[in-house]
Order: C-alpha cells, then structure tokens, then sequence
C-alpha cells in the first residue's frame, strides 16, 4: 500500500497535474505565437457582421476602429468601432467605401468608386475631395494621402489638391503598400511581398508564398502582413519575413493604441490580447486549486 501511495505521488500526480496544465493552455490561449518565447494570446470577438470586413485603420487617440463591410450586391460601407465598449456605428453619406485611413489629427478618409471623402469626427463633418474621375483601391497616410487607382492598381499621392504617381511604384501594380519607420516601402501584388529600400528604386521579392492580402504598420514601424495562414511580420535588420500567428483566412489587419493585434476574417473582427507568463500561471494556478 505504501508503495502504490509512493507511486501515486511520485508518477501520477505530476502527470494528472501536467494535464491539467495543458487544458489550461488550451482554455486560456485562444491562440500562441510560433516566436521562440510562445506568447499566450486571448482571442476578443470585437464584431460580427455579414459580409467581410475590410482594410482596417485605428485612431490610436481615441482608439476607435474604422473599416468597411460589404453591404450586399458589392457596396461597401465605412463604420466606426469603439474598441473598449464595442458600440458599432455605420457612417451614412459615404457612397461605396472600401478603403480606409486615419491620420493623427482623428481625421479619417474613405475612398471607393466615388473618390475620397474626409470626415472629421469631432466635428462629424464629411467632405468630398474634389479629385474627378478616381476610383480608390486602398488608402494610407504618411505626411501624404496615398491611395491605389483602381482598375489599373497604380500608386499615387495627393498634396495641395494634385494627384502625383508614387515615382518608386511608376512601374508596377501594387495591391497595397506601406512604409516602415525607416520609410522603406513595401507592397504586395499577384507576384508576391517586395521591398524597397529607402532612397533606392529597385524593388526586392521578399516572399512569393503564402499569397499576402493585407498590410499594416504597428505602433513600434513593423510591417505586418497577413494571409490565409496566418499573421506575419518583417524583421528590420535583416528583411525577413516570419510567421507570428497561425490563423486562418486573415482578410484585414491593424494594432490599437497597445499596440495588439485586430484583425478580420469573412464575418468578425477579432483582437489577440497577449498574456504574460505571470499572468498566465496565476490563472493556471487557481484552476488547478
């Protein structure tokens, strides 16, 4: 009897414990990162909608998200998230939004197939840039407004109420782009990520698989990409492109003001909040009580 007492504690108990332990990973990582330190993250359900949402932008001030749905028969419509009370509001007035930035000023833009609006929010004013003949694929602002022409998937820039081409993309089609805080320029295409280093014009191929959907820029300069297989960011040192985040059919991405990670697939737009290994323990440690 002793012996199978001594057994008992010195074989089963760790395992059942160990066990215990790893329905605590499951129950309280929604997701881990494949980085060498495995963060822990929770997996927040911020929105649920019908139909994709889309290129998403946050104000950092007021922590606000922005992004466009489908709204059935192909229109896109601009919404406004509050991210720390989830209150969803739909912007009327802007017609057919599908790309979306927000610059420091809380100022936001929309474009789509009837140009590009400016909306500020404070003032709740909404107001047409006065640019004919554009249809706008994708939006982002850098000391300049940027934006893709579509159907020809061309990079341009507008300052002082003129359209200019972006000289280092004259060449080629861009499906979105973005500058790091180096202001090196990346962009994604059908061929795949490039890279393009500043002051220099020749693009480099990064990567050509997996194919990349999305682009943005978190709070620290790195570029983030995402795919149908996951969430992946650039090194700087070295450009490098790893994996973070295994998640499928990642459409759209952004960081709030803490700098975590939203993103959105075909019906919802999640946030991963990280866990700390204290934090973790603690939770794993009174469950386990």
């Amino acid at each position: 009897m002793i012996v199978l007492r001594l057994y008992m504690l010195i074989c089963v108990y760790p395992l059942v414990a160990s066990i215990k332990g790893m329905i605590n990973v499951n129950k309280f990582c929604d997701l881990t990162s494949e980085e060498s330190t495995k963060r822990c993250y929770i997996k927040e359900t911020l929105a649920t909608l019908a139909h994709s949402p889309n290129q998403l932008a946050v104000s950092k001030a007021s922590n606000t998200l922005y992004f466009s749905f489908d709204a059935g028969q192909g229109e896109y419509l601009p919404a406004i998230l509050n991210i720390d009370t989830k209150k969803l509001t739909v912007i009327k007035g802007v017609k057919d939004a599908f790309a979306i930035a927000v610059d420091s000023k809380e100022e936001i833009y929309f474009g789509g197939s009837h140009g590009i609006y400016k909306y500020n929010r404070p003032l709740r004013s909404l107001k047409r840039l006065n640019v004919t003949n554009l249809d706008v694929w994708w939006l982002q602002i850098k000391s300049r407004l940027y934006f893709i022409k579509f159907p020809s998937l061309k990079a341009y820039y507008y300052e002082n109420k003129i359209v200019q081409p972006v000289l280092e993309l004259k060449n080629t089609t861009v499906n979105q782009f973005v500058f790091d805080s180096d202001n090196n320029t990346f962009f994604i295409n059908g061929s795949g990520l490039f890279g393009i280093k500043r002051g220099q014009g020749e693009a480099i191929l990064l990567k050509d698989i997996p194919r990349f959907f999305g682009m943005a820029v978190d709070n620290s300069g790195y570029v983030h990409l995402c795919s149908e297989t996951g969430i992946f960011v650039i090194s700087k040192m070295v450009q490098k492109v790893k994996r973070i985040v295994r998640v499928n059919g990642v459409l759209g991405l952004a960081f709030d003001k803490n700098n975590n990670i939203i993103y959105s697939d075909s019906h919802d737009i999640f946030r991963l909040k990280p866990v700390s290994s204290e934090e973790y323990f603690n939770i794993a440690n009174n469950s386990l009580q």
